[in-house]
């Protein structure tokens, strides 16, 4: 991987221009071209900073002096273009420099990974792992360049050998490549947008301008030299002011791009082309043949995969063989996929007597999409090698106790108890609200020009758990709850110490609910009339839970836990009257509440209502039971896997069965394939800038282009089903894929978001989840600091 910036920029015809190639003292640098640099501007060091944090290895710039072909006039335009790469390494032997400039002058700034090429080399791909990546895109890119200089390819009718093979890779990638002869330069990153590549343009007034939202639904777009005086093209978004920021833009991640700096159209100096990417064909299912329970990657990792689908919950046989052939299919898709994205990780030479460290890392909330894929790395991943897996949580006022976290430790106890001879390293990234203040500014110009809440939030999640930065814990956690049921039951709250309590409470049965619907938000309690607020202990509103703890108190004394004997006979019969008037149903279910309310948790609080918290209880508490050793730990992983991409395809949102209910199959379809087409935007560019910035690469092997393909093939059933429920009937192949792993702390958890998983949205909301709109622009000023 690497960061990548070019710079064009349009100068008067009586400018000098000097070819020139300038390099960081630390790296060096073989170019024909004289050396004789102008003073670096604010601009290319901040260029240079930022692309140094992606490619920490190596920097260097080369310049170019372009100029247009005449007009009518005889007039033409000159141009200087400033190419900029940082190289971090991950493939072949050594330090391959960028820009790379091939023997035919040709320059190429690859920010990539080419996990296979469309042709005779797809035969077997691991030829492709064995040297730099880079220098085999630069090879292919220069016979296509030949073949360019050779056809006449401005007509629409031709096709372009450049693209051709840019259309034909696998992986993701973010790239620039000048070919030198036609002064064209070539654009774009991959279909998903999987590097983040943003644009600045501007017109000779100085305006900003989305010149490639022009070529939607065109080929080629001709653009007068008043359209484009300066045109930067970016991993990062280079911000010097606010003004900045707002001018940048996301690269569509729809296809190719050319900018042609020698168009042969009169009195135009440039012209801009277009080369939309090719749809995937969903892979056409083959003979169905269900005569092993073993499956067999591509690398002869064999699986066992029983016919059995007990967690399913399918409701006929045919509905049952779908299933098991999807999640089958996926099974062995998402292995090679995950496998090629281990395997390729240079090995790291440790020193006698030391133990290796982790090569790879996994973004690990604990649900089914991270643990699926820190199973499968198990199985590519050298025997002595540890996995890091990376948890962040930002609410400190638990104890940094989120539902993420928990799922996580729970997830991780699991993971060690089915591969007990790997070493499984749990990075518990614990952010206190004023780490997360000091950072925000920073946070603000890598997400940019994203600029929502929950942009910020989810934003600053991946930032802090690619730092990988935290309390190392390595032995399993065996204090947590272990069934499905618990675990479930105890997502929806989040301190320890009240999750027991706040089950027998609602096993009581304390109101006549059956006047109320079943998803009422009112407080059951007679004659309120106000809402309740979920995650409130007895299930009511605020004024409810504190005169029902206010009554309990005077009832009970909390020294010894008997009657409070300065409370009078007729002075505890009415407070008595007072909470059986409240609607409890029997006077049973009253002994019951007060011995659960003073016996077993004499001094608790309501988490939402109240704000007293009791420091004993939270030092006791088995949130963090693992706190023996305290040592501190950084990730040195260089490659991070990420989930990205599985709800997206599987139906894993709410919304996702609403649709489907409501509209059907078809809908459903489209609504996924809508997800795919915009997941570059809302999603994949914002993430990637957040996470290379510690100089780590991210890899997502749900959007590998097999799984996608494999995916789409797949029945609706195999997705999602609507009768089930939530947490089972949807993502239900890779439910059955995780099952298949040995998994069940997962296999029965529904989705939740990043942000109020790790419940950041609170911490950055005023201490609410949901107070502020997520689609709001961020503000400073609306954070409690």
């Amino acid at each position: 991987m690497c960061g990548l910036g070019i710079v064009v920029t349009a100068h008067s015809n009586e400018t000098p221009f000097l070819q020139s190639a300038v390099s960081s003292p630390c790296s060096s640098s073989e170019t024909s071209f004289p050396c004789s640099p102008t003073p670096a501007s604010e601009f290319d060091l901040e260029l240079q900073r930022r692309l140094c944090q992606r490619g920490p290895d190596q920097y260097q710039k080369v310049i170019r002096h372009i100029f247009t072909r005449p007009n009518r006039q005889g007039t033409r335009r000159g141009y200087s273009i400033a190419m900029h790469s940082a190289v971090l390494h991950l493939r072949g032997e050594k330090v391959i420099p960028q820009p790379l400039i091939d023997l035919d002058d040709n320059i190429l700034c690859w920010n990539g990974e080419v996990f296979g090429v469309n042709g005779p080399e797809m035969d077997d791909p691991r030829i492709l792992w064995q040297d730099s990546d880079t220098v085999l895109v630069s090879k292919k890119l220069q016979n296509a360049g030949k073949k360019l200089t050779e056809l006449n390819t401005h007509r629409v009718s031709e096709r372009d050998p450049v693209v051709d093979v840019l259309q034909s890779l696998h992986g993701p990638f973010a790239v620039a490549w000048l070919h030198e002869k036609s002064k064209r330069l070539y654009f774009g990153h991959d279909r998903y947008g999987r590097r983040s590549l943003v644009y600045q343009a501007c017109n000779d007034k100085s305006e900003s301008v989305h010149l490639l939202a022009k070529l939607a639904g065109t080929t080629r777009t001709a653009l007068l030299g008043s359209d484009l005086t300066s045109f930067v093209l970016s991993n990062v978004a280079i911000n010097l002011s606010r003004r900045d920021q707002t001018q940048y833009q996301e690269v569509p991640a729809s296809g190719i791009y050319v900018l042609d700096m020698q168009t042969m159209e009169q009195n135009l100096p440039y012209r801009l082309e277009f080369y939309p990417y090719v749809p995937l064909v969903p892979k056409i299912p083959g003979k169905i043949r269900l005569v092993s329970e073993t499956l067999v990657d591509s690398y002869g990792v064999t699986f066992s995969f029983p016919f059995g689908a007990q967690s399913a919950e399918v409701n006929d046989k045919e509905d049952a063989t779908a299933l098991l052939i999807s999640a089958r299919e996926l099974f062995l898709t998402l292995s090679n996929a995950v496998g090629v994205r281990v395997r390729t990780i240079p090995l790291q030479n440790s020193a006698h007597g030391i133990s290796p460290v982790a090569r790879v890392a996994v973004l690990f909330s604990g649900g089914l999409d991270s643990v699926v894929l820190a199973a499968l790395c198990h199985f590519h991943a050298c025997v002595n090698e540890p996995i890091d897996l990376l948890t962040v949580c930002f609410d400190g006022k638990s104890g940094f106790a989120s539902p993420d976290r928990q799922a996580a430790k729970t997830a991780h106890a699991e993971l060690c108890r089915l591969f007990p001879q790997r070493q499984w390293n749990l990075v518990k990234i614990n952010v206190p609200q004023t780490e997360l203040t000091s950072v925000q500014g920073e946070i603000l110009t890598l997400m940019a020009p994203c600029d929502t809440h929950m942009d910020f939030n989810i934003g600053a999640a991946f930032y802090f758990l690619s730092r990988g930065r935290g309390e190392l814990q390595t032995s399993a956690d065996n204090s947590l709850p272990t069934t499905q049921g618990e675990w479930n039951n105890n997502l929806d709250t989040e301190p320890a110490h009240l999750r027991l309590l706040t089950t027998k409470v609602a096993a009581l049965g304390l109101f006549d609910l059956h006047s109320l619907p079943p998803d009422s938000l009112m407080c059951p309690v007679n004659h309120c009339g106000r809402k309740r607020k979920l995650g409130c202990v007895l299930g009511v509103c605020k004024s409810c839970c504190v005169k029902l703890h206010r009554v309990v108190s005077k009832l009970f004394s909390s020294d010894d836990n008997r009657m409070n004997h300065h409370v009078d006979h007729r002075e505890a019969q009415q407070c008595r009257n007072q909470i059986n008037a409240m609607g409890l149903r029997c006077d049973s279910h009253l002994k019951e509440l007060i011995k659960l309310l003073t016996l077993e948790q004499p001094d608790i609080w309501c988490r939402v209502h109240q704000t007293r918290q009791i420091p004993t209880i939270q030092q006791t508490s088995p949130l963090e039971p693992n706190s023996k050793s305290g040592l501190m730990y950084e990730s040195k992983a260089r490659v991070v896997l990420v989930g990205i991409g599985a709800d997206e395809q599987l139906a894993g949102y709410g919304r996702h069965r609403k649709t489907l209910i409501n509209r059907g199959e078809a809908a459903l379809r489209a609504e996924l394939q809508m997800d795919l087409d915009r997941i570059w935007i809302r999603n994949l560019g914002r993430d990637d800038r957040c996470i290379a910035v510690h100089g780590r690469e991210a890899r997502f092997p749900y959007l590998d282009d097999h799984v996608v393909s494999a995916i789409a093939s797949f029945p609706v059933s195999s997705l999602c089903h609507a009768d089930l429920p939530r947490g089972v009937g949807e993502k239900r192949a890779l439910r059955l894929v995780a099952e298949a792993l040995g998994l069940s702390s997962c296999v029965r958890l529904a989705k939740r978001a990043i942000q109020f998983g790790t419940r950041i949205a609170k911490v950055s909301s005023n201490g609410s989840n949901r107070q502020i709109l997520g689609t709001m622009k961020f503000r400073p000023e609306c954070r409690n600091t």
